[in-house]
């Protein structure tokens, strides 16, 4: 009876501790700049390519070293065909199967001006076409020439479209990271990892005690 128990606890524990696979539909597939590289032209933009189109209220922000916006609202663009295909996960009648995207979508962001060198972070926020919340940062250096800003330039001061906000709120919490601080919504659950570990020393001590063999009289 015991020994069921333990068995049981064992197995509970590991169903805990192995989150299911993320359907992380709409990633970032890649950017231009790539994530932790180094910038030596002045570029008028940055492109973020993802594996569906943005949503239409998507959210960009490029940011200088002191926390100034440098963007400038942004578009869509030509899909092109990717270099390395992504694969997802797709959940289809209970079963997680793999799926292929070698086209890329871009958003494109154009930069104002590079006020000063060091690292510039482009943050995004989108919805996938199946409701996930896609969202990450991507930091480059930028150690090209420093240009002024123009004349009539007036630092963003927009955030999420409230709809794109409300709507993440809704789907699964934290997700784990793919890509360059890609993060799509992944749903898994929020255990405290000591908890998982304390479930999984019990579990298992307790089912090697009891399999040993008893002491004969």
């Amino acid at each position: 009876m015991f020994r069921k128990i333990a068995v049981v606890a064992l197995a509970t524990a590991l169903a805990v501790a192995l989150p299911s696979p993320a359907h992380a539909h709409g990633q970032l597939a890649f950017s231009d700049p790539a994530d932790q590289t180094t910038v030596t032209d002045a570029r008028d933009r940055v492109t973020l390519y993802f594996t569906e189109r943005p949503n239409s209220v998507a959210y960009f922000a490029v940011t200088a070293p002191d926390g100034t916006r440098v963007d400038h609202g942004w578009s869509g663009g030509e899909p092109k065909p990717l270099d390395k295909p992504v694969q997802e996960l797709t959940l289809r009648d209970g079963k997680w199967e793999p799926q292929e995207y070698r086209t890329g979508f871009p958003a494109v962001v154009p930069v104002s001006h590079w006020p000063r060198t060091g690292v510039y972070t482009i943050t995004y926020l989108s919805l996938a076409s199946d409701g996930d919340r896609v969202h990450g940062e991507i930091r480059f250096d930028y150690q090209g020439p420093v240009s002024a800003a123009p004349a009539d330039w007036q630092p963003p001061t927009n955030q999420p479209d409230p709809a794109l906000l409300g709507q993440a709120a809704t789907n699964a919490p934290a997700a784990a990271t793919q890509g360059p601080s890609a993060a799509p919504d992944s749903g898994g659950a929020s255990w405290p990892y000591w908890l998982v570990a304390g479930l999984l020393v019990v579990g298992a001590g307790g089912y090697l005690v009891l399999r040993r063999p008893r002491a004969r009289r």
